[in-house]
């Protein structure tokens, strides 16, 4: 485990222009800024690197124990062995690995943080943990390489992605059995359901998605397009919108769970990957896997600040803590677990424009 020093972000460069040109520009740009100028608060939070952690081959997913003391991550490129990770969050000190045969990708955990639901890309199936013992308890087998989990809010269904086989399982956890598999896009990936009963697919290679209505399993309206690629999924805290990551779009969506409608569009970064929300709804974190960087977008604005995470190769997989505090991210191709803590910057007044 490395700790890294603090490192002064925000800088700009402007670009030249030429002349009369650049001066008129200039000055248009100053008018603007001090009409415009997002709101100090939106601009207080900014994110640093302060820790970081070796995993093992191809880190994806890191999830977070519903008491934050915990980070699991799994490990795409391990097979057979050392399949999850286990961190401190405090120290970062690993403390186990959970192992199974086959590749882990995606995680889900239930509110009491006893069990840990893990996707099985290569052999098909959902890994049922008991984190007393970091071991497997159960095998639930699901569709052809599933990926992103959902699970209901009573905790008796998790829905599972199945990328090569174009569905979607639904699996009763309390007989840890496959139900039934409903029909969906081309590469179905992002998955959520939100406490009212919608659950939605993100079809990656169809750049839709899907709406069904989680107790009768009906599909509730035609596919909605949803930006290029669209990978990662969440709902809101208060559970009136789902947030979608395009990659080739380089955006986050705001859909409107009743409707379906897509509401907005932000910038995620090139080449956004997970997404997370903080507890209160207000901002929304994006692993930029294109570049090296974090995205924050303040959902009450509408503004996104992009930060740097040093050293960091294709993040992938991200976590926030409830507060947004804390982010942990993963870097695909170096192998290290990344935490990135807020830093309050004071507020900064914006003169009154003449």
């Amino acid at each position: 485990m490395r700790h890294l020093s603090s490192r002064t972000f925000g800088m700009f460069e402007l670009r030249r222009l030429g002349g009369a040109v650049r001066a008129g520009v200039l000055l248009l740009a100053c008018a603007a800024a001090a009409v415009s100028a997002p709101p100090a608060a939106a601009r207080a939070a900014r994110y640093r690197v302060v820790d970081m952690a070796d995993t093992y081959s191809m880190p994806k997913a890191v999830l977070l124990s519903p008491d934050e003391s915990t980070a699991y991550v799994t490990n795409f490129g391990r097979r057979d062995a050392k399949n999850v990770g286990i961190y401190r969050t405090d120290t970062l000190e690993e403390t186990g690995v959970i192992e199974f045969e086959g590749n882990g990708v995606e995680m889900v955990i239930t509110r009491d943080g006893s069990t840990l639901y893990v996707s099985n890309f290569r052999r098909g199936m959902v890994e049922v943990i008991d984190l007393a013992t970091n071991t497997v308890a159960a095998e639930i087998e699901v569709g052809a390489n599933p990926k992103t989990m959902a699970i209901s809010a009573d905790e008796r269904t998790l829905y599972v992605s199945n990328w090569s086989s174009d569905d979607v399982s639904v699996v009763d956890l309390v007989e840890r059995v496959e139900v039934r598999r409903l029909r969906v896009g081309h590469h179905p990936r992002g998955i959520a359901v939100s406490s009212s009963g919608v659950l939605v697919v993100g079809n990656h290679a169809d750049h839709t998605l899907s709406f069904f209505d989680a107790s009768t399993f009906d599909e509730i309206r035609d596919e909605v397009p949803c930006g290029r690629y669209p990978r990662h999924v969440i709902v809101s805290p208060d559970q009136r919108f789902f947030y979608v990551s395009a990659q080739v779009s380089a955006a986050v969506f705001q859909v409107d769970v009743a409707t379906g409608e897509v509401l907005q569009k932000w910038p995620g970064g090139y080449s956004p990957k997970t997404i997370d929300i903080s507890a209160d709804g207000r901002w929304i974190f994006s692993a930029a896997y294109g570049a090296h960087e974090m995205v924050v977008i303040d959902t009450e604005d509408g503004t996104a600040r992009d930060f740097t995470i040093d050293g960091i190769e294709k993040p992938c997989g991200l976590d926030a803590t409830a507060d947004g505090r804390r982010v942990y991210v993963t870097g695909w191709d170096d192998c290290h677990l990344y935490v990135m803590e807020r830093d309050e910057e004071p507020p900064v007044e914006v003169p009154p424009a003449e």
